[in-house]
């Protein structure tokens, strides 16, 4: 059983505008492969409506979304204010500012949300490994899931072919603080949500997580 090491080292690349911009230019860069099994699964649920992006970054997934779809509405939630400059600024320069909206703030609050109402669908990616208190984080973006609606989490999934590789990047400690899917098992079941779905994602140390509320 390979155990889940946790490791801070999220600050560095979204700590200064300088690293934000670096960050958001190789997010940009490796997109189609960073989001495919995301934007796979997204067409498949085809769900309109008001969109909820948890961790959006610098905005490349929202604008994403956003440009193959003008029928949607996404609010963007950033815990990182120079993620958040840097992405109103790439959401400006593809001309979608009255699709894709941010908000700063960490959804582990249980009063940020108060005002946004429910949400046709509210989505994660590569975040879920950074809470702190998971599900807590997921208990309330249940929370503003319409009845009717979906919270789709994407994220990293802890394998033991990439956790011993040698490597101290971002991505490999990613690896290392990712969830195997009876870690999230458990908490769905401490939540007591009995309708979801967990699916590995090629290349198969990525997984998609589906809660139909």
């Amino acid at each position: 059983m390979l155990k889940r090491i946790v490791e801070n080292h999220q600050d560095e690349n979204f700590t200064g505008i300088e690293n934000a911009r670096k960050y958001a230019e190789e997010a940009e860069k490796s997109s189609k492969m960073r989001f495919r099994g995301f934007l796979k699964k997204l067409a498949i649920l085809s769900i309109k409506g008001k969109y909820l992006e948890v961790g959006a970054g610098s905005g490349t997934l929202a604008a994403m979304i956003a440009e193959h779809n003008k029928n949607i509405n996404i609010t963007a939630i950033e815990i990182s204010p120079d993620m958040i400059t840097v992405g109103n600024e790439y959401i400006k320069k593809k001309k979608l500012e009255s699709h894709v909206g941010f908000i700063n703030g960490n959804i582990e609050d249980d009063k940020l949300l108060d005002k946004l109402g429910k949400f046709d669908l509210v989505y994660s990616t590569f975040s879920l490994h950074h809470w702190e208190n998971p599900e807590k984080a997921i208990k309330n973006l249940m929370e503003y899931v319409k009845d009717d609606g979906i919270l789709l989490i994407y994220d990293l999934k802890r394998v033991w072919w990439l956790y011993w590789i040698p490597n101290q990047n971002g991505f490999f400690k990613s690896i290392r603080a990712s969830y195997k899917p009876y870690e999230i098992k458990k908490i769905l079941s401490n939540l007591c949500v009995k309708k979801y779905e967990i699916k590995n994602v090629f290349p198969f140390f990525m997984q998609n997580i589906i809660i139909w509320k």
